[in-house]
């Protein structure tokens, strides 16, 4: 894959390190705010943490498999454009849900966003493929 797809594979990485980056802030949260494993309940600060970690975990599972189809589909260049905007949107929402719930939506709204249009390319790509 790293030879056909360098910048789809960059985009990858750097979308696992945001995802590293969230579940080591769950980590500390344990600490700090004394939730210990394998409670996942505490106080509404620990909750944000632990929320942001488990969506950007559930958004992951969408993002990766669509990034990968859109990349075959249609090349490494445009696939990794609109994917780096997957990680730019995890750091918002990440940020903003720190803060407060309220203040999750941007960011949510770009990731999902990313990963619809790379899901829809990727299927519009295997119907064309398909048609011949």
């Amino acid at each position: 894959m790293l030879a056909a797809f360098p910048y789809t594979g960059l985009v990858l990485v750097l979308s696992l390190f945001v995802y590293i980056g969230v579940f080591f802030k769950v980590g500390g949260a344990r600490g700090k705010y004394n939730v210990p494993a394998p409670a996942v309940d505490g106080p509404p600060e620990f909750l944000r943490i632990y929320r942001v970690h488990m969506n950007t975990l559930e958004q992951l599972v969408l993002f990766v498999p669509a990034l990968v189809l859109f990349a075959a589909a249609w090349g490494d260049t445009i696939a990794a454009i609109i994917g780096v905007f997957w990680p730019i949107g995890r750091v918002l929402y990440a940020r903003g849900y720190y803060r407060a719930a309220e203040k999750r939506g941007p960011g949510f709204g770009v990731s999902f966003l990313a990963s619809a249009i790379l899901l829809i390319g990727g299927l519009i790509g295997i119907v064309m493929q398909l048609a011949g």
